[in-house]
């Protein structure tokens, strides 16, 4: 009897101990349907099939998922006459889930308008039919649609993060039990905790949660088949970080750069940013910080302006270039005039070396306090605009914006704040602003901001 009841404390003992490490890793079975396209007409009729491959590729990719394959799926699906695409609701999204044996539904949409695309996703939980989260991208650079898509799965993967345990310590490295199999890669981050206070009902008793005490953060450094290596990055106290800790995968979603994405009307115009090396596409990536954007095409003037780009930021400046007068330097073909002023400066024996290009200024502190005004919003505009008209503002770089602004805002802005910017434009003298403050005079709908263009013009 003895025996026994020793033997039943034993089985009842090891009943309590938690689950050994090395249990069997389980794949999250998920499908991915085709994107239902909302707003204006993509350059692919497919785009919504095209969108859900780029996302099963990025989910696969990661290892820790199990995707069914396209023709499984649209085998299965086109058996029921259920729709391959499209916003599913949690109840359907249950339904395809059973048929497909999957635990996870990912469907959404594209949509497009004007200048910018957005990506929307919902993660539908099969077996309690709900939604367990909803994400969205968005990108004024319509050519980035596949990295829209990498950026999207990052976050819809930060729903899912792996768990497992530090199994030893030695020095500055700890050894957890997750390795190839489970999808862990170099370079991935985990948050290491211990549990605390147990959380409880206080009517029920039932308990509702344990507290997490974070100990210090991972990164991974090498990975084998079942575990991995970690350098401690940061520990609350020495040797916080131990034997037994959890630890909890986290998904930076910080944007490394600005992005950046100049729409020029026309359309044909070419865009340099002189500050820079890199030759501009759209939604270029950059570092925060002032950028020296020019806007150029043959029968318009040349635009510069000064754009600030702050951190995390997607862009876009959109540029208006206005006709040159006749006979100037900026109605002329860029490829004419440089012809020339070769032939004028072409001397009669060898060529002389081209002239070494002059590095492009940076903004003052003047500057730069009157751009961040310009570009935060019509108080800011008006503000700034009075503090130029008093100093009888005269550089250049600073009004070229303040042009931009008009040019942009005069037919539905606030008149008062229009006719702030004309005033500035004005007491400036400078004559490159007259075709600006003629245009606003002839075709602004308010008789007030005619008025005061009129005015300004006459300052020229």
């Amino acid at each position: 009897m003895k025996a026994t009841a020793t033997l039943f404390l034993a089985l009842l003992f090891a009943s309590l101990l938690p689950s050994p490490a090395s249990a069997e890793f389980s794949k999250t079975k998920i499908a991915v349907l085709d994107f239902q396209l909302q707003g204006e007409e993509f350059e692919h009729k497919d785009m919504g099939t095209i969108v859900a491959e780029w996302f099963t590729t990025a989910m696969v990719r990661e290892g820790r998922f199990d995707v069914v394959e396209r023709r499984l799926l649209e085998k299965i699906l086109g058996e029921q006459k259920l729709a391959m695409s499209g916003i599913v609701d949690a109840e359907s999204a249950t339904q395809i889930g059973k048929l497909l044996g999957v635990k996870v539904i990912i469907s959404g949409s594209v949509m497009k308008l004007k200048d910018v695309t957005e990506i929307n996703a919902r993660i539908i939980d099969v077996e309690s039919a709900s939604i367990i989260a909803a994400e969205n991208v968005r990108s004024a650079a319509t050519g980035r649609l596949q990295d829209l898509v990498v950026e999207m799965s990052e976050k819809i993967i930060k729903n899912f993060p792996l768990e497992g345990y530090v199994v030893n310590r030695s020095g500055d490295s700890v050894t957890i039990d997750l390795g190839l199999r489970t999808g862990v890669k170099k370079g991935m981050r985990f948050i290491v905790y211990k549990e605390g206070q147990i959380i409880k009902h206080p009517k029920t008793g039932e308990v509702l949660d344990v507290e997490r005490i974070e100990t210090g953060k991972v990164t991974i450094d090498s990975v084998a088949q079942k575990i991995c290596t970690a350098n401690i990055d940061e520990e609350e106290s020495p040797g916080a970080i131990n034997y037994g800790q959890q630890v909890k995968s986290v998904v930076d979603m910080t944007p490394k750069k600005a992005r950046l994405t100049v729409s020029p009307t026309p359309a044909s115009a070419k865009v340099r940013i002189m500050n820079i090396s890199r030759t501009y596409e759209p939604g270029i990536e950059l570092e925060p910080g002032p950028y020296h954007v020019e806007v150029s095409a043959p029968g318009y003037r040349t635009v510069r302006e000064w754009v600030t780009l702050e951190k995390s930021s997607d862009k876009n400046l959109p540029v208006s270039l206005v006709a040159a007068p006749p006979g100037s330097e900026d109605s002329q073909p860029k490829a004419q005039a440089v012809k020339r002023e070769a032939v004028a400066a072409a001397p009669t024996s060898a060529p002389a070396s081209p002239p070494p290009l002059a590095p492009t200024p940076q903004l003052s502190a003047e500057q730069s306090k009157y751009i961040k005004m310009l570009e935060a919003g019509e108080r800011e505009w008006k503000d700034a605009a009075k503090q130029l008209v008093r100093a009888r503002y005269r550089d250049t770089v600073v009004l070229d914006v303040v042009e931009r602004v008009l040019l942009r805002n005069y037919q539905s802005g606030d008149d008062d704040t229009m006719s702030w910017l004309c005033k500035a434009l004005g007491a400036s003298g400078q004559g490159k602003y007259r075709g600006t403050l003629s245009k606003v005079a002839e075709s602004a709908t308010s008789r007030k901001l005619k008025g005061y263009a009129e005015k300004s013009l006459q300052q020229l």
